[in-house]
């Protein structure tokens, strides 16, 4: 779905053009450019958890500092610290990835889902996706501008001990003035019509994104499922009668070539789901994600701006003794709406060109996938088919 701005290609007038046109000489900002490059090469489970390899390296002298793990857990405290030693006010936020899912009971319901609730195949480790979730949220925070500076995530990457595992829980007051806050303030109507289209688009976004996300997962699911097919009928054929004469002999070797001609398209169809996932159904989930990162930043937003309202409102009903306090309160409110605006305007630009470079590079990749799998199955099909016909049948 294409936001109702988005044309394409952006440039700084798309969303700021309102502040340049007022600057004679306006200076163009420095693009932050990342302070270090990471690597997510493997992950190994450790009893109940599972520790990942993180390779780090210096981007601008492509010197390796330091190769560490680090277990979810630590993906999950390096949020929580950065975030609160972060003024947030308009930053969008990278999401964090899935909890890795280790437990025996989890990945048979898994298999169950993709395989079909009847399948005795367990569907093996994910690791690798894992892998390449926390690789891209360490990469997506390291490419911040704001995100990527901080000091508790070059410690996270350099240092070689872990830091200290403490579980971020949401109390129960915190949950409640949530749902109060949106309850209240979630449907309020901007007062810029920028923003309010962009409310309304990603909330159609979101919609449609992770629709999109399930939709191409159980398209996955049913080629994994085919796999199995492939599989089953091609041990049927590989059972071959006791009877030895001769037409059952010429049936059991037409049977075994058909056999291993089912196991070639097997192995197509379990590398094209594999593919899939990695490349175009790996950016749908991110994106999935992601949208509700942006959903969050607007609503921080509204949050201000319902508060400088109210604060407005207040300062026309005080009274002369209390005027110079609700002075300061609406200029306190102000200036915070203020800020956070700036900076949601910055941050949605960058995410609208973000999106649509990954995007691309996602459905060219699937597509490349796809042309050379079907390639390489058809060369594998043809080869069996030729030893088909040069047997005396």
């Amino acid at each position: 779905m294409k936001d109702p701005e988005e044309n394409g290609t952006m440039d700084d007038g798309d969303v700021e053009d309102d502040q340049s046109s007022n600057d004679s000489t306006p200076t163009k900002a420095v693009p932050f450019k990342t302070l270090y490059y990471v690597t997510v090469s493997d992950a190994v489970k450790n009893g109940d958890s599972l520790q990942f390899t993180v390779q780090t390296t210096k981007a601008d002298t492509n010197e390796r500092l330091q190769t560490c793990t680090r277990q979810f857990e630590d993906v999950e405290w390096l949020q929580h610290c950065i975030i609160t030693s972060s003024d947030v006010s308009g930053l969008i936020i990278p999401p964090l990835p899935p909890r890795p899912d280790i437990d025996p009971r989890t990945a048979e319901s898994k298999s169950k889902k993709q395989l079909g609730s009847g399948t005795k195949v367990m569907v093996g480790d994910e690791f690798e996706k894992d892998c390449r979730n926390i690789q891209k949220y360490l990469r997506l925070i390291l490419a911040h501008e704001v995100f990527g500076k901080d000091s508790t995530l070059q410690k996270f990457l350099v240092d070689k001990e872990p830091p200290i595992r403490a579980r971020v829980k949401k109390g129960l007051m915190s949950r409640i003035t949530s749902v109060v806050d949106e309850a209240r303030k979630g449907q309020h109507r901007d007062i810029d019509e920028y923003f309010q289209k962009k409310r309304d688009w990603a909330a159609e976004y979101s919609r449609c994104v992770k629709e999109a996300s399930a939709n191409f997962n159980k398209m996955v699911y049913a080629q994994m499922r085919l796999a199995g097919c492939y599989s089953y009928v091609s041990t049927a054929c590989s059972s071959t009668s006791v009877y030895r004469d001769e037409e059952t002999v010429k049936i059991n070797q037409l049977l075994l070539h058909l056999g291993q001609g089912l196991e070639e398209a097997k192995h197509g169809a379990e590398v094209l789901s594999a593919n899939d996932e990695r490349t175009f159904g790996f950016q749908l989930e991110l994106y999935a994600r992601h949208i509700d990162s942006v959903r969050e930043m607007l609503f921080r937003r509204t949050c201000l701006l319902v508060d400088y309202e109210d604060a407005n409102k207040a300062l026309d009903k005080a009274k002369p003794n209390k005027r110079g306090l609700m002075e300061q309160n609406k200029m306190s409110a102000e200036k915070s709406y203020e800020t956070c605006t700036d900076n949601a305007r910055r941050e949605l630009k960058t995410f609208l060109q973000q999106r649509m470079i990954s995007f691309e590079d996602g459905l060219s990749s699937f597509a490349e996938a796809q042309i050379k799998t079907a390639r390489d199955t058809y060369a594998l099909l043809v080869k069996t088919l030729t030893t088909v016909k040069k047997q005396n049948l």
